[in-house]
């Protein structure tokens, strides 16, 4: 995998092709197409990305995604192939980045989609209950107990193991090791959150050579290569299980961005009004009536181009 940015003639290049396919293409674009990705590692490289970032919005409804997003299928082609185009060239580099697209997340055993949460109970008993957007691996042997997050967040609820194998749970940024717990994990963008509520947990980094025991009523962020100092656990780590979104003085900007994680599309944040503050307890099973709630409480309006466009703007007088 190549370390050098895709450039913006082979961006708009896939982004055109990405287009033409989505309409009615015969079988002779199809096969241009295949031809172009073949001829240059960048050519499919930006494909895989063209497609990484059309396949987001999979979960909205044709008829509401053509108006709102300028699909394909819209007249707005013209604006279609500048978003693509954009998203190419501004994604990440690297093998590392390119390997932590989420290509394993559309495959993994256990997925939910926006607004969905779903409880499971493993074969050893072990409770997992998955939240909003959330995918992870099951893979059970006779060593180990092993449960990879890729995405998203889970409560786990250990069970002990009759034949007596550790429980693990692997994220993006390293290893933990549940010590008959239950605890809250939570991959975020570089890091993992672990709140611990009953037992304890040790926490290894992919990187590090120190590991850090989290016990009951404590909490922590770590990277690949280090681990922040354990705080209180928060009241609000496990309130997503509740069906509740708890906030205190919270950015309005970072309130979207948690209030959007429970419902298909895309909610945005004036940046007029980003660093407004909002405290309260709002109800994720009905994130519209949130968004009510909100404009009850501060002096901001709601503006939808539809359900699935919506942004938080100052209110005009």
């Amino acid at each position: 995998m190549s370390d050098h940015p895709i450039g913006r003639r082979i961006a708009r290049q896939a982004a055109r092709w990405f287009v033409r396919l989505q309409g009615n293409a015969s079988a002779g674009d199809r096969e241009a197409c295949l031809h172009w990705r073949a001829s240059h590692p960048d050519h499919e490289r930006a494909w895989q990305l063209a497609e990484l970032f059309h396949a987001r919005f999979d979960d909205i409804p044709a008829e509401v995604g053509v108006p709102t997003l300028g699909r394909p299928e819209s007249l707005d082609r013209r604006r279609t192939l500048k978003l693509l185009t954009t998203l190419i060239i501004a994604a990440p580099l690297g093998t590392f980045a390119y390997q932590s697209l989420p290509w394993r997340e559309w495959s993994a055993d256990q997925r939910t989609v926006a607004g969905e949460r779903r409880e499971l109970v493993l074969p050893d008993g072990t409770q997992v209950m998955l939240n909003t957007a959330s995918a992870m691996d099951i893979r059970f042997d006779q060593r180990q107990r092993l449960l990879r997050l890729f995405a998203g967040e889970m409560l786990v609820s250990t069970a002990a193991d009759p034949e007596q194998r550790p429980l693990l749970v692997e994220t993006a940024e390293g290893l933990l090791r549940p010590i008959g717990t239950r605890f809250n994990v939570r991959q975020l963008d570089g890091t993992t959150r672990i709140a611990v509520l009953e037992g304890a947990v040790q926490v290894s980094p992919a990187q590090a050579t120190d590991s850090l025991r989290l016990d009951a009523g404590q909490q922590t962020d770590f990277s690949r290569t280090l681990i922040t100092p354990a705080i209180a656990l928060q009241r609000s780590a496990s309130d997503w299980t509740q069906g509740v979104l708890r906030v205190e003085k919270m950015r309005l900007a970072d309130f979207a961005i948690e209030l959007g994680r429970y419902r298909p599309g895309l909610l945005h944040c004036d940046p007029a009004v980003a660093d407004w503050r909002i405290s309260g307890v709002f109800q994720l099973n009905d994130t519209d009536q949130a968004l009510a709630a909100l404009a009850r409480t501060l002096p901001v309006q709601i503006r939808s181009r539809s359900r699935y466009w919506v942004t938080i703007t100052g209110r005009q007088s």
